[in-house]
């Protein structure tokens, strides 16, 4: 049964993920129409966000201390 449940959660977020997928596009195709964003720049958004997240990322494991072993 606990496999049933876990299987069913997957699905929900699955089905989340979707849904923010869609949400996301459809609002980068509205800003688009009206001209207050464009393509390009949202990617270059995007590559300048990543870089800064996985930057601070390795910031933080640097910082954790190593795993013990038993």
């Amino acid at each position: 049964m606990k496999d049933v449940n876990v299987i069913a959660k997957l699905a929900d977020l699955q089905d989340v993920g979707y849904q923010n997928a869609l949400l996301l596009h459809a609002l980068v195709d509205l800003l688009e129409s009206k001209g207050l964003l464009n393509k390009d720049e949202l990617i270059g958004s995007m590559h300048e966000l990543d870089a800064k997240l996985h930057h601070r990322i390795q910031q933080i494991v640097r910082l954790s201390p190593a795993p013990q072993e038993p």
